[in-house]
């Protein structure tokens, strides 16, 4: 591979590996925000319980670790790693001070799987790329 050609494909190869790596970073951020909506609806009939959300990040290098601030509340995941964690108080408080909005985590986590749907197609596309580049095309 110290030829002409070789030069060539190394850094084709590399932009196939980071374009899948990319991606992967896109998978983990969606199940980590699925795992924080689905813990909201867990915590539909939780008095004083804000939803919580996770807004994606270019350098999502940091561990985040969601404070719970209730002893009755469950845990909503240690060691996120793709994005920051907010509040998100959009829907209003009930009577009980309860911001869930089953009708709004339902739409937010059916777009989250719709998302994570689409990337994870992108990855197995370029999975069979790389699968057939190291098979010589066969």
């Amino acid at each position: 591979m110290n030829g002409r050609h070789g030069k060539c494909f190394r850094p084709a190869v590399a932009e196939i590996f980071a374009a899948v790596s990319g991606l992967g970073a896109a998978l983990d951020y969606h199940i980590e925000r699925h795992n924080l909506l689905a813990a909201n609806v867990a915590h539909v009939d939780t008095p004083g319980y804000r939803p919580v959300d996770l807004a994606r990040t270019e350098a999502a290098t940091s561990v985040v670790t969601p404070e719970r601030t209730h002893a009755a509340h469950f845990g909503v995941g240690a060691g996120l790693t793709a994005g920051r964690v907010f509040e998100d108080p959009a829907a209003g408080g009930g009577l009980d001070g309860n911001f869930v909005s089953l009708d709004r985590e339902a739409a937010k986590l059916a777009a989250n799987q719709l998302r994570f749907d689409v990337v994870s197609a992108v990855v197995s596309a370029e999975l069979r790329q790389l699968t057939y580049a190291a098979g010589d095309g066969r």
